[in-house]
């Protein structure tokens, strides 16, 4: 009885410290957020790629303005499960430095990649987007494999504190947009996306010609990553069949 008692407390302070995080978060930011980046209406689609989302649901689209953003495929177990909004966050108030959980993620976004805006959650001084791909993405390097899925990830924007303390909307969005350019509608959106990549040179979904340093530095250790697991799920199988050959 005395664990449940002390893990009722500790859950009830974690709330305690999570509500006025939300609830103190600056109410003109929020709005001006909501109204440039409206979230789709809840739906399963959303959480599950086992489900095609309800365009007449969704609302807000946005296209990547800065590329190099970790972003994951959904689960798949016997059939499509749910989508891992992989946590990144951009912290503003430390040159831009961006961090995520550790592991390879399944791709790195590009600019000029369309996303539906799936939701949108408030903590403290960081505004986090939802992001779902507005189609089945196929990254360059996992053309071989035989499933792919839209791909999502949570993206922070952690702001200074001045911003916050002077609800200051306009240098919010300003800010956001440099990153996520919003639309309010997935045609708008894809012929943004298609007119900035043939402004840089893309055709189609190629991106390698245009890729910054950084994304092609990430790029390359995700093809490493990916041969590693390649040649240990080989090993696995060879020992596999050796052990079977041994067997009377």
């Amino acid at each position: 009885m005395r664990p449940l008692i002390a893990f009722s407390m500790a859950l009830a302070f974690c709330l305690l410290l999570v509500m006025p995080a939300q609830a103190k978060f600056p109410p003109k930011i929020k709005e001006a957020v909501y109204d440039t980046y409206p979230p789709a209406e809840p739906q399963r689609a959303l959480e599950t790629a086992y489900e095609q989302p309800d365009p007449s649901k969704m609302r807000g689209f946005v296209v990547l303005e800065q590329g190099g953003i970790p972003a994951e495929q959904a689960r798949f177990f016997i059939s499509w499960q749910e989508y891992d909004y992989r946590g990144v966050v951009i912290h503003l108030d430390k040159d831009d430095k961006m961090t995520t959980r550790r592991g390879a993620p399944y791709t790195y976004l590009k600019r000029g990649d369309v996303m539906a805006v799936a939701g949108i959650k408030y903590f403290y001084r960081t505004v986090y987007l939802k992001l779902l791909s507005s189609d089945v993405y196929i990254p360059e390097n996992k053309r071989k494999e035989k499933r792919h899925s839209r791909v999502t990830v949570m993206l922070g924007f952690r702001f200074p504190k001045k911003i916050m303390k002077e609800d200051n909307a306009k240098e919010v969005i300003s800010t956001i947009e440099k990153w996520l350019r919003p639309f309010p509608n997935v045609e708008e959106a894809k012929a943004y996306a298609k007119k900035i990549k043939e402004e840089a040179g893309i055709a189609g979904e190629e991106g390698k010609a245009t890729m910054s340093d950084e994304e092609r530095i990430k790029d390359l250790e995700q093809k490493i990553e990916d041969t590693r697991q390649q040649l240990l799920e080989a090993e696995e199988e060879k020992r596999s069949i050796e052990e079977k050959r041994k067997k009377p």
